[in-house]
């Protein structure tokens, strides 16, 4: 991959400018061997719309992800409770992310949305925060899940509580039963080290989640909506375990009521056709946050 595509890169007639719909995108032919990083693509063409000629990816603005990334860091400090961690995208080249801690940023002159994007090999293409001690994380589930759009590395403090005494987080209500038979748990990884990040990946399997004992979890999904969501459903169901435990045990959903609910779902995905999915739990967060509200947590 190259960092910085010079002009010849691209062919004379690689830049033009063209109007899709209602919103406004610059079309970049490139040639097969390149595939430019976000960075260098808005210098080239000093747009963060852009769409790929060769397929490579039809992606929304940039500003539009950072925002959602925002979003989502309100959502989980105020679910979690916890300052710790980072929230991520796969870029609309696909061969870098964006990633955004949950934290303020240490040095206090840059804003708190301020982004930085990687490689999948973990070098830092472009962003001036502080650097993120874990990456290994991240480069490892997008190279490995190409079906992941986000990953959040946190540390839930019921979920981890909950796997230290030895068990597991299994689905117990509807919105935990996207983590089928439970949420698989790993020995203590780092992903400062990329061998951790490597197991933790190969830990998940075909999961959602990871739960890595005395340390936290990674979670993932297609969009950055979707992986914050199941962040809290994460913490939410081991609480509603913890919960249920104190007075009696915690069952799992019997698997023909996940079925029958499987199938339901199933058909709202039929019923939606090519329109885009909604996340009606997901808006009423974005809308508390844009109006500086919050919400009761559990």
């Amino acid at each position: 991959m190259l960092d910085k595509p010079s002009a010849k890169s691209l062919d004379s007639k690689a830049l033009r400018n063209k109007s899709v719909c209602a919103r406004s995108f610059c079309v970049v032919t490139v040639k097969p061997v390149l595939k430019p990083t976000i960075a260098a693509l808005k210098q080239l063409i000093g747009s963060s719309n852009f769409i790929c000629d060769t397929g490579w990816w039809i992606m929304s603005n940039v500003d539009e992800l950072k925002d959602k990334l925002a979003t989502a860091v309100q959502i989980l400090r105020w679910e979690l409770a916890d300052m710790w961690g980072h929230v991520s995208c796969r870029s609309p080249g696909g061969d870098s992310f964006l990633i955004m801690p949950v934290r303020p940023p240490f040095d206090h002159d840059l804003p708190d949305d301020e982004i930085l994007e990687y490689d999948l090999d973990g070098k830092m293409i472009s962003g001036r925060r502080d650097p993120p001690a874990e990456i290994f994380f991240f480069t490892s589930l997008y190279r490995k899940r190409p079906d992941t759009g986000a990953v959040i590395h946190c540390h839930p403090p019921v979920a981890v509580s909950l796997i230290a005494t030895g068990k597991k987080i299994v689905p117990i209500h509807q919105h935990s039963i996207k983590f089928g038979k439970g949420v698989p748990v790993s020995p203590w990884l780092y992903g400062t080290w990329q061998e951790d990040g490597e197991r933790a990946t190969k830990a998940m399997g075909k999961s959602f989640a990871l739960m890595m004992k005395g340390h936290g979890a990674n979670v993932i999904g297609n969009t950055i909506q979707e992986a914050c969501l199941n962040t809290v459903h994460l913490e939410r169901t081991a609480k509603m375990i913890l919960w249920a435990q104190s007075v009696g045990r915690a069952s799992p959903i019997p698997q023909d009521v996940v079925k029958k609910y499987e199938r339901v779902e199933a058909e709202r995905v039929e019923a939606r056709g090519s329109r885009p999915p909604r996340s009606p739990e997901w808006n009423f967060y974005e809308r508390l946050i844009k109006r500086g509200e919050r919400w009761n947590t559990w």
